[in-house]
């Protein structure tokens, strides 16, 4: 029986091809894992502000239902008074009862809103109309009264016109109150659901990611068998410190991936305005993330613009972070040599420019139109870049520096630590100043 023939006997290129794409399934395990956490959590997110919101709504529907009624009770209550008393201190309770449950309608209308659903609108139809109902009945009895017609007043009571009316309204208001209840158990219901799938969905993840590795592992265990067994002596030392490094720094960008993802998901949803912002929040952030990754790894469009012979060209780094947003109004002005920054570099500084880009056009100069300009320079064993937006303000607009807080802060602070350097900002009147100074590795530009 022919056996098949082991490992090391395959072609060079055909093992640098299997381990390749072993390579990409370990990573592609990885991102799978990070994006069901992702939308994971806007799942139950999202069902967790909607339950918020029915609740709210629904409470608000239920005071107004209450204050219908009341005012209803209380006019009727004024109406009898005056009946039997005759005293004119009744008429004032009845038309303020009356004036609060024309109010009460409005607000009960406006609660409901367009998202009313045809049961909903019906019931507030069958509301309308007994309040009506019930309040022609009240005025005509009171103007009865004051012409002095009292058995006329009191035939029409006894008609039970009013008393039908109320019951009406009775009923309506149960019946709108209950549906409102029935939404929020089903609303409620949907929100446990998406609470369930939780742990379940986490416990999956957890596999994947616990796959991921033993698949990391079993990817560094046979690159090392294999250069051990090929090796003589030194080449076996060297092949075994190899998968140690290899083992280290997987393990590293793999802590290193998550922490950054989970202070995006964490930061991005506290500034957040809605699900769309928070969305849109962390897709941009965890692509440029996804930018700086490919240029460490030396794939992708991004990192045959960047990479250089040892590290990375920092003018192609700093367009392809800005020029994205530039037009005739949004000017950019770069003044720089073309100096290579080590790979570790890439990321912390990638992502702080990319942070900077996002608030130059939502906040700063390239909100209306306006300069950017970005200097930078080598000055002794550090280089310094300066980013510096200018407003147009000859049309009077105003600059708004937009927050000086949040995650941009929190970025900035764990950035010019992994930088090994400082970071500054300053808010002008014509908009802010960032200053960067970070230790220069210093490789001869290629290309």
């Amino acid at each position: 029986m022919t056996q098949a023939p082991p490992a090391e006997a395959l072609p060079a290129p055909f093992r640098a091809f299997i381990r390749r794409w072993f390579n990409w399934l370990v990573l592609g395990t990885m991102a799978g894992a990070v994006l069901g956490a992702v939308l994971l959590l806007l799942s139950t997110g999202s069902a967790e502000r909607a339950e918020r919101t029915q609740v709210e709504r629904a409470g608000e529907v239920l005071i107004i239902l209450d204050r219908v009624e009341r005012a209803a009770l209380t006019a009727e209550s004024a109406q009898r008074g005056y009946f039997i008393t005759l005293d004119q201190r009744y008429l004032e309770p009845y038309r303020t009862s009356r004036d609060n449950a024309a109010d009460a309608l409005g607000d009960l209308d406006a609660a409901l809103g367009t998202g009313a659903s045809e049961s909903q609108r019906d019931e507030y139809a069958s509301i309308v109309d007994a309040l009506d109902d019930k309040f022609s009945e009240l005025d005509e009895t009171i103007g009865l009264l004051e012409q002095g017609q009292l058995l006329d007043a009191r035939r029409r009571i006894l008609e039970g016109e009013g008393y039908d009316a109320m019951q009406r309204l009775t009923a309506a208001i149960d019946r709108l109150g209950a549906i409102e209840n029935r939404q929020l158990v089903q609303q409620s219901a949907r929100a446990r659901a998406a609470e369930a799938r939780i742990l379940p969905v986490l416990g999956i993840l957890l596999l994947l990611l616990i796959g991921a590795i033993v698949l990391g592992a079993v990817l560094v265990a046979r690159t090392a068998q294999a250069e051990t067994e090929a090796a003589q002596a030194r080449q076996l030392e060297i092949a075994r410190d190899r998968a140690d490094l290899l083992a280290q720094e997987l393990n590293h960008r793999v802590k290193n991936l998550f922490a950054m993802v989970l202070a995006i998901v964490q930061m991005s949803a506290r500034e957040a305005k809605d699900i769309a912002d928070y969305k849109q929040s962390i897709s941009s952030r965890i692509h440029a993330l996804l930018t700086a990754h490919e240029v460490t790894q030396g794939k992708g469009t991004a990192a045959d613009k960047l990479t250089r012979q040892g590290g990375a060209s920092l003018r192609a780094l700093v367009q392809s972070s800005v020029e994205a947003h530039t037009s005739e109004r949004k000017r950019l002005e770069l003044d720089g040599e073309d100096l290579v920054i080590d790979r570790i570099q890439i990321t912390p500084l990638g992502l702080v420019l990319h942070e900077l880009a996002t608030n130059a056009v939502k906040y700063g100069c390239w909100q209306d139109e306006g300069l950017l300009a970005i200097r930078w320079r080598k000055q002794g064993e550090l280089v310094h870049l300066e980013w510096e937006e200018d407003w147009d303000t000859a049309n009077g607009a105003e600059h708004d520096p937009g927050s000086q807080g949040g995650f941009g802060s929190t970025l900035m602070i764990g950035a010019g630590r992994q930088l090994g350097g400082e970071i500054e900002r300053t808010f002008g009147p014509r908009g802010v100043t960032v200053s960067i100074a970070f230790p220069a590795h210093p490789q001869a530009p290629h290309g």
